[in-house]
C-alpha cells in the first residue's frame, strides 16, 4: 500500500525540474534527520549516495521518481496533477472528507485549498527497507511548500504549514 505526503500549492510548480527538486530536498540535513528517526547509519549513507530524481515523463513535471535504493526496488514516486480541473476536483473531495470528519482546522485548510493551483504527491511503500522514505518524501513536499506557498497533508492525515522564519513544520490549528 502506498503512503503519501501531499502538498497543495498556491503557485504553480509546473516548471520545476528534477535537478531543482533534488537540490531543494538536499538543503535539509537529511543525514541528521534520519539519525534522529533512528534510521540505521548504513541505510542513511547508502540512500544519500544513491539519491537522484529523474523525470519519468519527458513532458515536464508530471511524474518524477526519486531514487534512493538500488535499482529494482520501490522508489519514491512524485506525481503532479496536470490540469486545474483535476486539482479542483481533488480539492472538493478533500474538503468533503474534512467536513465529514469535522476537522478542527477545516476553515484554515479550506481557505488555502480554495487558492490551490497545483497538487503534488510523494508516495512510497511501507516495507522495512523503506525507513528513510518518509523523510525524503516529507522533505520533497516541504521544499515545494516553501517555494510555492503550500500546505502539506502528511501520511497520517495531519495537516502542516511552514513557519515564517525557519520554515519548520507547524501543525495547522484552527
Amino acid at each position: 500500500m502506498a503512503i503519501r505526503y501531499t502538498v497543495y500549492c498556491k503557485r504553480s510548480v509546473k516548471e520545476v525540474t528534477p535537478r531543482q527538486l533534488l537540490a531543494g530536498t538536499q538543503i535539509a540535513d537529511l543525514h541528521t534527520i534520519a539519525e534522529n528517526d533512528n534510521v540505521p547509519e548504513e541505510t542513511i549513507v547508502s540512500a544519500l549516495r544513491l539519491l537522484r530524481i529523474e523525470n519519468v515523463d519527458p513532458v515536464g513535471f508530471r511524474f518524477f521518481r526519486l531514487y534512493y535504493r538500488p535499482e529494482g526496488k520501490r522508489q519514491i514516486d512524485i506525481e503532479r496533477w496536470q490540469t486545474l480541473d483535476e486539482v479542483q476536483a481533488v480539492v472538493v473531495e478533500v474538503l468533503e472528507d474534512l467536513e465529514t470528519k469535522n476537522h478542527p482546522a477545516l476553515n484554515r485548510i479550506r481557505e488555502h485549498l480554495g487558492q490551490t493551483v497545483d497538487i503534488v504527491d510523494a508516495s512510497f511503500g511501507s516495507s522495512p527497507g523503506e525507513l528513510i522514505a518518509p523523510i525524503l518524501a516529507s522533505e520533497v513536499t516541504r521544499w515545494l511548500a516553501e517555494q510555492f506557498d503550500g500546505i502539506i497533508r502528511a501520511a497520517d492525515d495531519s495537516w502542516w504549514e511552514l513557519g515564517q522564519q525557519y520554515h519548520e513544520y507547524q501543525q495547522i490549528r484552527p
